[in-house]
């Protein structure tokens, strides 16, 4: 039995109930021969528009599309099969880490202490902050360089702290970008902005804006889907939020969740259609 009746219904009602049949499967998958799928939107010519529009309805019914030939998502054969998965499967996106606890004595210490700037807040919390959370001096750029485009005009910006593993430099295997501010302003929407405008270029496992005071965490999910903020607290709290955000950006569950997320973008590339190779 298809996913529809005979009824016409739009493109987002035959993929809120692939999601629904998705989500009650015991597996979260279905696989679908190509020529079924595509009768089920009742497409018969898979115009690059029309491929480009499925493929936006399913990712915002948090559905990943692949083809099992490894052809592009429209591309494939009718006798092919198109594999869809639940995005983001919640239990690959945190990874699970047992959190090391540094001594009381510095949480204690970091529950009063003062920053006079923005390279104090680098210099006496960051860098702590990252050294406890397994990070060593080989995976820390500071000021690292990345090219951005503000309009048509090429720009070079530079990330506060960009997080690796070892010291080798390449932008897509950055794990973090932190970006940090002074202790006596608020964090603003342009600060966070900033943040989030690194991350789609350096694509880490998360983004951090923090004053010295304030620690936000945001999930960076590929472009793919809306990044989530998944930790905001004020650095007093620091020993009760410490689980988390081990959990979040230690070096551990960056390394993890940055591997499963070239996974995910790898896979999603199938629902890249070709600009110059019409269906």
């Amino acid at each position: 039995m298809g996913f529809m009746g005979r009824a016409k219904k739009s493109y987002a009602e035959v993929a809120l109930e692939m999601y629904e049949s998705v989500q009650q499967s015991n597996d979260k998958e279905r696989k679908l021969k190509s020529s079924v799928f595509w009768h089920e939107f009742r497409v018969k010519k898979r115009t690059t528009q029309v491929v480009e529009r499925i493929g936006r309805i399913l990712i915002e019914q948090k559905l990943t599309v692949s083809v099992k030939s490894g052809d592009l998502f429209g591309k494939e054969k009718d006798d092919d099969r198109i594999i869809l998965t639940l995005w983001p499967p919640q239990s690959e996106i945190i990874a699970s880490v047992s959190p090391i606890f540094p001594p009381i004595e510095w949480f204690n210490e970091m529950k009063t202490r003062e920053f006079e700037s923005e390279r104090e807040v680098e210099y006496y919390f960051i860098m702590p902050l990252l050294e406890k959370l397994g990070y060593e001096y080989d995976d820390i750029a500071i000021g690292y360089p990345v090219i951005m485009f503000e309009g048509v005009h090429k720009t070079k910006k530079q990330v506060d702290i960009a997080l690796f593993n070892g010291p080798s430099r390449k932008n897509e295997d950055a794990l973090l970008v932190i970006e940090g501010k002074e202790g006596d302003k608020g964090i603003t929407v342009d600060h966070i902005g900033q943040a989030k405008s690194y991350a789609q270029e350096l694509l880490p496992a998360c983004y951090v804006i923090t004053n010295g005071r304030q620690i936000i965490v945001f999930q960076f999910n590929g472009m793919l889907y809306q990044n989530e903020r998944v930790m905001d607290f004020d650095r007093s709290m620091l020993y009760e939020m410490w689980k988390d955000l081990y959990k979040y950006i230690s070096k551990k569950a960056a390394i993890d969740r940055k591997l499963w997320l070239k996974g995910l973008l790898q896979k999603s590339s199938t629902l890249a259609v070709g600009e110059h190779q019409p269906i």
